[in-house]
């Protein structure tokens, strides 16, 4: 089996609610779309993939081109199976410039396709492929309490996803105000009840002395994990946090390296890593740092990419649940469905995953 044909298409998928705000920006405004890139893959045995990557801010057109002009000749006429010699192809192609950043976004697209005609030519689901480990994950939300909504609007994104079982919630941190970020999650915290399981995740926004006691406040409210407290560099930081904190700490969701996983799983200092399968350069080196995480008895949250995410959290038994992003929903049929208070992924070979025409048509850049 060969690929004979590579294609790539650009959607602006508008946001209904800010998602995030930038604190360097004197006068920060949150995205109002997000930009996804698709890739559609064609082999000569009449199986197909798809895959995706995204984007919150600029750079979508040179990812595009970079899949178009550089990494297209990588896969071109080669077996879509082949993912590991593949992907080590693509960061051979990349060396000198470096594999991280837009170059890894732009292959993690190009990779979940190869991963979608993998699991299409054994006739089995993705999440069977990667081991079957569980039928059904639990899932937190993840895209109801971003920066930008206060905890009401929050709650009221909620309601829904909480009568199909949803686990708890992620919120977001780090607008500006301190105080007003730990009211906010202590006002979500209370409003879920509880057994509402609640992450905070600050994506690296705060100094250590900040962090420290934000921690303190978090043990008091019952918050179950704190996200990417501080800068990723500050290795120091984080054993202090490791040794000091009682709310368990998380790290990764900016991470571009499988290394840089590694050295943290490694070092004892956190029992919860996030990889990105975008920023990772896709499925294929996320199950590298899932295998090194269950090693060492770490659990493995990947970030958002739901449509991917609930293959990997029943597939691989590190992955206890699935980040519920609502982004993609019009832009895809298929996809994840919920029985009995967990998300499933769809039971047609591959991701499941059809994309939506009419919705394609209407986003289309």
């Amino acid at each position: 089996m060969k690929i004979i044909r590579l294609s790539t298409d650009r959607l602006r998928v508008p946001l209904g609610k800010p998602s995030r705000v930038s604190l360097t920006d004197p006068k920060p405004a949150a995205p109002d779309a997000v930009e996804l890139v698709l890739v559609h893959l064609e082999t000569d045995a009449g199986v197909s993939g798809l895959g995706f990557t995204y984007l919150l801010g600029a750079g979508a057109a040179a990812l595009r081109s970079l899949i178009d002009t550089e990494l297209v000749p990588v896969v071109l006429n080669e077996d879509p199976r082949d993912t590991d010699r593949l992907f080590a192809r693509a960061e051979a192609r990349f060396r000198a410039a470096g594999f991280g950043g837009l170059a890894a976004r732009a292959y993690s697209a190009i990779d979940t396709a190869l991963w979608d005609a993998k699991a299409k030519a054994a006739n089995v689901p993705l999440a069977k492929l990667l081991g079957n480990a569980k039928p059904g994950a639990a899932f937190v939300v993840s895209d109801a309490a971003t920066v930008g909504r206060d905890s009401a609007e929050a709650l009221k994104a909620l309601k829904p996803h909480l009568k199909h079982g949803a686990m708890g919630v992620r919120i977001e941190i780090g607008g500006g105000d301190v105080q007003a970020d730990a009211e906010r999650v202590r006002e979500i915290q209370g409003g879920l009840g509880e057994n509402g399981w609640v992450a905070v995740t600050a994506e690296c926004r705060f100094d250590l002395g900040t962090a420290l006691a934000l921690t303190h406040f978090f043990e008091d409210v019952g918050v179950d994990v704190f996200e990417d407290p501080i800068p990723t560099a500050d290795a120091p930081g984080y054993e202090k946090l490791a040794r000091i904190a009682e709310v368990p700490i998380a790290v990764g969701a900016t991470f571009d390296t499988r290394e840089a996983f590694f050295q943290v799983i490694r070092a004892g200092t956190v029992r919860t890593v996030r990889p990105d399968v975008c920023r990772l350069g896709g499925v294929t080196p996320l199950l590298k740092v899932a295998a090194v995480a269950e090693a060492y008895h770490v659990a493995v949250s990947p970030v958002r990419m739901t449509e991917v995410g609930v293959h990997l959290a029943c597939g691989l038994a590190s992955v206890p649940h699935v980040d519920c992003v609502s982004w993609f929903r019009d832009v895809f049929t298929g996809g994840p469905g919920f029985d009995g208070g967990k998300m499933v992924p769809h039971a047609v070979p591959g991701l499941g995953l059809t994309l939506n025409e009419e919705s394609a048509a209407k986003y289309r850049v």
